[in-house]
């Protein structure tokens, strides 16, 4: 026979809804077809429930389903328009700044608290190869429900590393070797397509659009050329330009006998 959610366990699905429920519970939600579907393929290990509406054909081998109705999924989601499927999921454990990171070079979010800004940038580095990221204190949760539909659920498969503030990032980048640390400005500094030591054991710090990036001691300027005199382009725009011209430098790296 089939289960019910106990009044215990949608208490705890409700009190993700909140970052102060996320952090005490070290759980959060992933909810949709899409994004469940992703984290089903990638991270089942982190999959505790799985809650599907009566009418939501479910397809998720060797785990068990919990139907519930309308009136209660729409409860339990914290979307707009609730899912036809939401997930519990254990959060991954934070990367230690002890590990030395992989990535050819280190992509740094800056108090980027837009949760869509921050969630596209994690898809987009993902899509591009990398597997790391460092993001600084005022950014928004990267377990959040907004973020995690932006991300896809590419968060749960990618070391992502919370440090208090651009400082902390270059004093711990700088151990592993790090030379150059580049600060995106809409107007100031050398074109990134350009720039030939961008991407050599090097940091690029991508701002929010309202506050840009911190001030940081011999941070070296890096711009987007922007020819129809816009003022800025959104996080999310401006990272991606970043990360694909990296793409774009490896594939056009022809290998010498």
């Amino acid at each position: 026979m089939d289960r019910t959610l106990t009044q215990k366990e949608e208490a705890l699905i409700k009190s993700l809804h909140s970052r102060h429920g996320r952090k005490k519970s070290g759980r959060c939600l992933c909810e949709g077809e899409r994004c469940c579907g992703e984290l089903f393929k990638s991270r089942p290990d982190l999959i505790e429930l799985i809650i599907c509406r009566e009418d939501f054909d479910a397809d998720f081998p060797d785990h068990k389903i919990i139907r519930v109705s309308d009136n209660l999924m729409a409860k339990l989601s914290p979307a707009e328009t609730p899912p036809g499927v939401l997930m519990l999921v254990q959060r991954p454990a934070p990367a230690d700044t002890k590990d030395i990171p992989s990535d050819p070079f280190a992509l740094v979010l800056d108090r980027v608290a837009d949760p869509g800004n921050f969630g596209t940038i994690i898809r987009t580095a993902k899509a591009a190869g990398l597997n790391e990221i460092w993001y600084t204190e005022g950014s928004a949760d990267p377990f959040s429900d907004k973020v995690i539909r932006s991300a896809m659920s590419a968060q749960f498969t990618m070391k992502l590393w919370r440090l208090p503030d651009l400082e902390a990032v270059k004093k711990n980048l700088s151990g592993f070797g790090y030379k150059h640390f580049f600060r995106t400005d809409p107007s100031e500094g050398e074109s990134c397509f350009k720039l030939p030591e961008l991407f050599e054991r090097s940091a690029i710090i991508i701002g929010s659009e309202a506050h840009g990036v911190s001030p940081l001691a011999d941070a070296i300027p890096v711009t987007i050329p922007m020819p129809g005199g816009f003022e800025s382009l959104n996080a999310a725009q401006a990272a991606t330009i970043f990360i694909f011209e990296y793409v774009r430098r490896t594939q056009n790296t022809v290998s010498t006998p």
